[in-house]
Protein backbone atom coordinates (compact mmCIF):
# COMPACT_ATOMS: atom_id res chain seq x y z
CA UNK A 1 0.00 0.00 0.00
CA UNK A 2 1.55 3.29 -1.05
CA UNK A 3 1.72 6.40 1.12
CA UNK A 4 -1.23 8.15 -0.55
CA UNK A 5 -3.46 5.13 -0.02
CA UNK A 6 -2.44 4.93 3.63
CA UNK A 7 -3.23 8.62 4.12
CA UNK A 8 -6.61 8.21 2.45
CA UNK A 9 -7.36 5.14 4.61
CA UNK A 10 -6.31 6.96 7.76
CA UNK A 11 -8.37 10.03 6.91
CA UNK A 12 -11.32 7.78 6.12
CA UNK A 13 -10.96 6.00 9.44
CA UNK A 14 -10.75 9.29 11.29
CA UNK A 15 -13.79 10.61 9.41
CA UNK A 16 -15.77 7.42 10.16
CA UNK A 17 -14.79 7.63 13.83
CA UNK A 18 -15.89 11.25 13.92
CA UNK A 19 -19.23 10.34 12.38
CA UNK A 20 -19.73 7.58 14.94
CA UNK A 21 -18.64 9.88 17.75
CA UNK A 22 -20.97 12.65 16.61
CA UNK A 23 -23.80 10.15 16.25
CA UNK A 24 -23.28 8.79 19.74
CA UNK A 25 -22.96 12.32 21.14
CA UNK A 26 -26.19 13.35 19.38
CA UNK A 27 -27.99 10.26 20.71
CA UNK A 28 -26.76 10.89 24.25
CA UNK A 29 -27.77 14.53 23.97
CA UNK A 30 -31.20 13.54 22.71
CA UNK A 31 -31.62 11.04 25.53
CA UNK A 32 -30.68 13.68 28.08
CA UNK A 33 -33.14 16.10 26.52
CA UNK A 34 -35.88 13.49 26.55
CA UNK A 35 -35.14 12.66 30.19
CA UNK A 36 -35.32 16.36 31.07
CA UNK A 37 -38.64 16.69 29.27
CA UNK A 38 -39.98 13.69 31.16
CA UNK A 39 -38.78 15.17 34.45
CA UNK A 40 -40.38 18.53 33.67
CA UNK A 41 -43.60 16.80 32.64
CA UNK A 42 -43.65 14.76 35.87
CA UNK A 43 -43.06 17.90 37.94
CA UNK A 44 -45.81 19.70 36.05
CA UNK A 45 -48.25 16.82 36.62
CA UNK A 46 -47.32 16.64 40.30
CA UNK A 47 -47.86 20.40 40.62
CA UNK A 48 -51.25 20.15 38.89
CA UNK A 49 -52.25 17.21 41.11
CA UNK A 50 -51.26 19.13 44.23
CA UNK A 51 -53.18 22.20 43.07
CA UNK A 52 -56.23 19.99 42.44
CA UNK A 53 -55.97 18.46 45.91
CA UNK A 54 -55.77 21.94 47.43
CA UNK A 55 -58.80 23.04 45.41
CA UNK A 56 -60.82 20.00 46.47
CA UNK A 57 -59.83 20.48 50.11
CA UNK A 58 -60.82 24.17 50.07
CA UNK A 59 -64.13 23.27 48.48
CA UNK A 60 -64.70 20.58 51.12
CA UNK A 61 -63.89 23.01 53.95
CA UNK A 62 -66.21 25.65 52.49
CA UNK A 63 -69.07 23.14 52.32
CA UNK A 64 -68.36 21.90 55.84
CA UNK A 65 -68.31 25.46 57.19
CA UNK A 66 -71.71 25.99 55.61
CA UNK A 67 -73.17 23.02 57.46
CA UNK A 68 -72.66 20.12 55.04
CA UNK A 69 -72.80 17.20 57.48
CA UNK A 70 -71.10 14.60 55.26
CA UNK A 71 -68.14 16.93 54.59
CA UNK A 72 -67.81 17.74 58.29
CA UNK A 73 -67.59 14.05 59.13
CA UNK A 74 -65.19 13.42 56.24
CA UNK A 75 -62.80 16.15 57.42
CA UNK A 76 -63.08 14.91 61.00
CA UNK A 77 -62.16 11.35 60.04
CA UNK A 78 -59.29 12.48 57.82
CA UNK A 79 -57.69 14.27 60.79
CA UNK A 80 -58.65 11.82 63.53
CA UNK A 81 -55.22 10.24 63.97
CA UNK A 82 -52.90 13.02 62.80
CA UNK A 83 -54.62 16.18 64.06
CA UNK A 84 -57.03 15.28 66.90
CA UNK A 85 -57.96 18.86 67.78
CA UNK A 86 -58.96 19.64 64.21
CA UNK A 87 -60.81 16.34 64.08
CA UNK A 88 -62.81 17.25 67.20
CA UNK A 89 -63.54 20.68 65.69
CA UNK A 90 -65.32 19.06 62.73
CA UNK A 91 -66.90 16.27 64.77
CA UNK A 92 -68.41 18.88 67.07
CA UNK A 93 -69.89 20.81 64.15
CA UNK A 94 -71.56 17.56 63.11
CA UNK A 95 -72.61 16.80 66.70
CA UNK A 96 -74.29 20.18 66.97
CA UNK A 97 -76.49 19.01 64.10
CA UNK A 98 -77.45 16.06 66.35
CA UNK A 99 -75.31 13.63 64.38
CA UNK A 100 -74.65 10.47 66.38
CA UNK A 101 -71.47 9.92 64.33
CA UNK A 102 -70.31 13.38 65.36
CA UNK A 103 -70.98 12.76 69.06
CA UNK A 104 -69.31 9.35 68.97
CA UNK A 105 -66.35 10.87 67.12
CA UNK A 106 -65.75 13.54 69.77
CA UNK A 107 -65.82 11.00 72.60
CA UNK A 108 -63.63 8.53 70.69
CA UNK A 109 -60.93 11.10 69.85
CA UNK A 110 -60.90 12.52 73.39
CA UNK A 111 -60.60 9.10 74.99
CA UNK A 112 -57.92 7.95 72.56
CA UNK A 113 -55.71 11.05 72.89
CA UNK A 114 -53.13 11.24 75.66
CA UNK A 115 -53.54 15.01 76.18
CA UNK A 116 -56.57 17.23 76.68
CA UNK A 117 -58.03 17.74 73.23
CA UNK A 118 -60.94 19.73 74.66
CA UNK A 119 -61.70 21.17 78.12
CA UNK A 120 -63.03 18.59 80.57
CA UNK A 121 -66.45 20.20 80.89
CA UNK A 122 -66.90 19.94 77.11
CA UNK A 123 -65.84 16.30 77.11
CA UNK A 124 -68.26 15.55 79.96
CA UNK A 125 -71.10 17.20 78.03
CA UNK A 126 -70.56 15.07 74.92
CA UNK A 127 -69.96 11.94 77.01
CA UNK A 128 -73.35 12.55 78.67
CA UNK A 129 -74.91 13.20 75.27
CA UNK A 130 -73.66 9.85 73.97
CA UNK A 131 -74.81 7.97 77.07
CA UNK A 132 -78.20 9.69 76.76
CA UNK A 133 -78.49 8.47 73.19
CA UNK A 134 -77.88 4.97 74.53
CA UNK A 135 -80.87 5.29 76.88
CA UNK A 136 -79.27 6.49 80.13
CA UNK A 137 -81.79 8.91 81.71
CA UNK A 138 -79.28 10.08 84.34
CA UNK A 139 -76.88 11.08 81.57
CA UNK A 140 -79.74 12.80 79.73
CA UNK A 141 -80.47 14.81 82.87
CA UNK A 142 -76.79 15.77 83.20
CA UNK A 143 -76.68 16.75 79.54
CA UNK A 144 -79.81 18.84 79.99
CA UNK A 145 -78.42 20.67 83.03
CA UNK A 146 -75.13 21.34 81.21
CA UNK A 147 -77.04 22.73 78.25
CA UNK A 148 -79.35 24.72 80.54
CA UNK A 149 -76.42 26.25 82.47
CA UNK A 150 -73.93 26.45 79.59
CA UNK A 151 -71.35 24.02 81.01
CA UNK A 152 -69.10 22.83 78.17
CA UNK A 153 -71.58 23.99 75.56
CA UNK A 154 -73.32 27.21 74.58
CA UNK A 155 -76.35 27.65 76.83
CA UNK A 156 -79.72 26.73 75.38
CA UNK A 157 -82.23 26.80 78.24
CA UNK A 158 -85.21 25.66 76.17
CA UNK A 159 -83.46 22.59 74.80
CA UNK A 160 -81.89 21.88 78.17
CA UNK A 161 -85.34 21.88 79.80
CA UNK A 162 -86.65 19.56 77.10
CA UNK A 163 -83.92 17.04 77.91
CA UNK A 164 -84.49 17.36 81.66
CA UNK A 165 -88.23 16.88 81.23
CA UNK A 166 -87.65 13.86 79.02
CA UNK A 167 -85.39 12.34 81.67
CA UNK A 168 -87.95 13.21 84.37
CA UNK A 169 -90.68 11.44 82.43
CA UNK A 170 -88.44 8.37 82.44
CA UNK A 171 -88.52 8.50 86.27
CA UNK A 172 -85.18 10.25 86.78
CA UNK A 173 -85.58 11.56 90.34
CA UNK A 174 -82.87 14.20 89.99
CA UNK A 175 -84.62 15.60 86.91
CA UNK A 176 -87.96 15.69 88.74
CA UNK A 177 -86.37 17.52 91.68
CA UNK A 178 -84.79 20.03 89.32
CA UNK A 179 -88.10 20.77 87.59
CA UNK A 180 -90.05 21.04 90.85
CA UNK A 181 -87.56 23.64 92.07
CA UNK A 182 -87.26 25.44 88.72
CA UNK A 183 -90.97 26.00 88.17
CA UNK A 184 -91.37 27.62 91.59
CA UNK A 185 -88.11 29.58 91.46
CA UNK A 186 -88.40 33.40 91.58
CA UNK A 187 -85.55 33.46 89.03
CA UNK A 188 -87.76 31.74 86.48
CA UNK A 189 -89.64 34.35 84.41
CA UNK A 190 -92.04 31.58 83.37
CA UNK A 191 -92.59 30.18 86.85
CA UNK A 192 -95.58 27.89 86.97
CA UNK A 193 -96.87 26.70 90.36
CA UNK A 194 -99.05 24.03 88.79
CA UNK A 195 -96.06 22.47 87.02
CA UNK A 196 -94.01 22.74 90.20
CA UNK A 197 -96.72 20.86 92.13
CA UNK A 198 -97.03 18.27 89.36
CA UNK A 199 -93.33 17.40 89.44
CA UNK A 200 -93.28 17.52 93.24
CA UNK A 201 -96.23 15.13 93.36
CA UNK A 202 -94.59 12.76 90.87
CA UNK A 203 -91.40 12.82 92.93
CA UNK A 204 -93.25 12.08 96.17
CA UNK A 205 -95.16 9.26 94.49
CA UNK A 206 -91.90 7.61 93.38
CA UNK A 207 -90.36 8.04 96.84
CA UNK A 208 -93.48 6.56 98.44
CA UNK A 209 -93.34 3.52 96.17
CA UNK A 210 -89.63 3.06 96.84
CA UNK A 211 -90.18 3.21 100.61
CA UNK A 212 -93.01 0.70 100.49
CA UNK A 213 -90.87 -1.94 98.82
Amino acid sequence: MDTVTEIIATVGSIFAFMLVFLGVAKWLSGRTARAEKRRQYSEQQAHLAKAERVRIHKEKVALADNGHLAKQLELARENELSHPKESVYWFEKAALQESRDGIEGIVRVCERSSGDVVPQDKYRYWRSALDALNGDEQAEYEQGVALFEGFGIRSNMDKGLQLIEHAANKRCVRAQMFLADWYKSPENPLADQDKAKMWKSMLEHIELNDNSK
